[in-house]
């Protein structure tokens, strides 16, 4: 039996620590996994990059290797009076430095491939009419993602195909369906690392 810590980075597009600690709950290995949260709201690959190193440092010990999980990137893709919240090259060098700096704690790292969003329902939100999301857009970042993942010996899983509009509640954030479908893919990868 192994104790087995679960370290979530990323956006709250998915809402890991609930879902992802109950399918785990049932896992048929006599593993105990606790899942650690550090998703932040409206969080960027840029937030993510800046806050990294102190969190993980705080968790980690030389003892123990995590698993990693990012799920970052949506947010990034954002059009926000007309100008990119993080563009295509700041994207790529920061999810370089992710993946360098968790190599630093652990060889389980897991990227989760950017969700689609329905752009009739999230073009422009009421609340904030100058942010917008394309799914043009995501499909690009994500392929990128993909890219530097195989290039970095770093586990991808595709969120994009995985999902449909009808796994949306908003247009933008996974309902239970969607999230029990990534979760479900999770679980499958991390069954391999042990």
């Amino acid at each position: 039996m192994k104790d087995i810590n679960i370290l979530v980075f990323g956006d709250e597009i998915v809402d890991y620590k609930y879902i992802l600690s109950r399918i785990l709950e049932y896992d048929s290995s006599d593993n105990y996994y606790t899942v650690l949260n550090f998703e932040m709201l409206g969080d960027t690959t840029e937030d993510v990059k800046n806050r990294f190193d102190d969190e993980c440092k705080a968790i980690c010990s030389k003892d123990t290797k995590p698993i990693i999980i990012f799920s970052i990137g949506v947010n990034d893709t954002q059009n926000i009076n007309g100008e990119d919240k993080v563009c295509l090259e700041a994207f790529i060098n920061n999810i370089i430095t992710i993946i360098n700096s968790a190599k630093k704690y652990t060889d389980n790292i897991l990227f989760i491939g950017l969700t689609k969003v329905d752009e009739s329902k999230i073009e422009f939100f009421p609340w904030n009419k100058d942010k917008c999301y394309s799914d043009s857009k995501i499909i690009l970042f994500d392929f990128v993602l993909k890219e530097i993942c195989l290039e970095n010996n770093v586990d991808y899983i595709d969120a994009y195909d995985l999902l449909e509009s009808k796994d949306l509640f908003d247009g933008l954030h996974l309902n239970a369906n969607g999230q029990h479908k990534v979760c479900n893919k999770i679980k499958s990868k991390i069954k391999e690392y042990f």
